[in-house]
């Protein structure tokens, strides 16, 4: 009799859930069945695995500023900096042993008042970088050199924005070396010849798709982006008409990248300006998250790891840090870095040797970071 009087109560709790379920459809409304909707805590719960992933790094991040807080001397930042250049190594490298470059000039166009070489070397045996020296007429003895590293676009340095400050450096008299980055310009890796086109999509496809294959071998694709910067200045020093005592790298967004991991790993240059890219990565994962896979090093937040530390471990060579104040990547976190960064180079005896300019815009080369 019992379970006769359950079997009956369940059978009228269901037909009471169907009467319900069929007086919304009738009234039009759909039945709601998620959860998550009248809980504050979980109005977010698309992103639950971010912020779980988020805490976790935030963790490391704030006892890398607990150590950087005790940086008082010259001694503790000189410490800081063998540390910091011991991390970089063990994060991004081993590097592959330098092998001949086979650099060979393909072509020649002649501008007024420059030249234009086009380029081709190989970073590792069969790797090939593809580039442009851009050379004023006029150089007496050696000049100075600017390596160029492209942002995200398809087009590399051929872009229009990146033409311009490409030649405003060439009329100031320096020497432009601007290389295609992996997946852009003619370093297309996954090539379609029907589409005349990658098959996997343009530049951050690419990258994202090469990157998960070096993540998943414990590597991150930086390495390769470093090491094509690394072999461009020993093409740069290879020219005689480059002054190897005068090397410097800008570039902007993912240029702004790579101008600060080259920077960071080759001590020949002696001068750094990154572009729209210099924030933290804190206020990073707290904006727009993670980007591309090159702009993140296999364990790098792991080992304690920040932007600030990519200029920080060659002070007090001179740097310039452009930024937009409107850019996605974080202001907020552009001067923080910027400020402890300032504070290192103070505390080794050259804060005159670090900059910042902002202006209010968005992502881009304007006119008052090309001057600057």
């Amino acid at each position: 009799m019992g379970k006769s009087l359950f079997g009956n109560q369940v059978k009228i709790c269901f037909i009471i859930f169907l009467v319900m379920f069929k007086a919304d459809l009738v009234s039009g409304q759909e039945l709601n069945l998620n959860l998550f909707n009248d809980w504050i805590e979980w109005t977010d719960g698309h992103n639950m695995l971010v912020h779980y992933l988020n805490k976790q790094a935030l963790v490391y991040l704030d006892t890398r500023a607990k150590k950087i807080a005790r940086l008082k001397t010259k001694e503790d930042w000189i410490k800081r900096q063998k540390k910091v250049n011991d991390l970089l190594m063990k994060t991004v490298g081993p590097f592959p042993v330098k092998t001949p470059l086979n650099a060979k000039v393909t072509g020649i166009v002649k501008k007024e008042g420059y030249k234009i070489e086009k380029i081709i070397y190989q970073s590792m045996p069969g790797f090939y970088v593809t580039g442009c020296l851009f050379l004023p007429d006029g150089i007496k003895g050696k000049g100075p050199a600017i390596l160029f590293v492209s942002g995200h676009t398809q087009e590399s340095f051929r872009s229009v924005e990146y033409q311009i400050m490409i030649l405003n450096l060439v009329k100031k008299g320096f020497i432009v070396f601007a290389i295609d980055p992996l997946s852009q310009g003619e370093r297309i890796q996954h090539y379609d010849p029907g589409k005349n086109a990658s098959f996997i999509g343009p530049t951050t496809r690419e990258h994202s798709y090469l990157g998960n294959q070096c993540f998943i071998s414990g590597v991150s694709l930086a390495r390769y982006f470093i090491w094509d910067g690394i072999r461009g200045i020993d093409y740069l020093l290879s020219r005689r008409e480059v002054d190897s005592s005068r090397i410097g790298i800008t570039g902007q967004s993912g240029g702004g990248t790579q101008t600060a991991y080259i920077f960071a790993f080759d001590h020949r240059i002696k001068a750094a300006a990154p572009v729209n890219y210099i924030t933290s990565f804190r206020r990073l994962l707290e904006s727009i998250g993670p980007q591309d896979a090159e702009q993140n090093f296999y364990h790098g937040i792991l080992d304690g790891l920040d932007q600030a530390d990519l200029l920080e471990v060659r002070a007090p060579n001179p740097i310039m840090i452009g930024a937009g104040t409107l850019d996605f990547f974080s202001i907020q976190g552009t001067r923080e870095t910027y400020d402890e960064v300032r504070n290192a180079y103070a505390s080794l005896g050259n804060e005159g040797h670090i900059q910042k300019v902002e202006d209010d815009w968005g992502h881009g080369y304007t006119k008052k970071l090309r001057v600057a």
